[in-house]
């Protein structure tokens, strides 16, 4: 796996996440409160479009402080990722790239 690969995997349970959101037949606890919201009048669209970016925000702002680009919890550290093969996923900055490309270019 490379660190591309990792990323792209973050992507697709982000896009999980939205779907599972705003399934119908959803008991997640933000799933039931997203229906509430919409039943007192709040735009469906705008709720997607605001946890979209909520949930790209959150999953770009942890990689890169995954791969030492910037803080979690007010402290930069460089941390290395390894899959269940030993291969390191973020030798030099490698998430941040594709981080970007996944989550913010949009």
């Amino acid at each position: 796996m490379t660190g591309d690969d990792f990323v792209k995997l973050c992507h697709d349970e982000k896009e999980k996440l939205m779907n599972d959101y705003f399934e119908e037949e959803s008991n997640l606890a933000v799933s039931n409160i997203i229906k509430k919201m919409i039943q007192f009048g709040t735009d469906k669209k705008e709720l997607v479009k605001l946890i979209d970016e909520v949930l790209n925000e959150s999953f770009y702002t942890m990689l890169l402080g995954l791969d030492g680009e910037c803080s979690l919890g007010d402290q930069q550290n460089s941390y290395k990722l390894y899959d269940e093969d030993g291969h390191c996923l973020n030798p030099c900055g490698e998430l941040e790239e594709s981080a970007y490309s996944y989550f913010m270019e949009q």
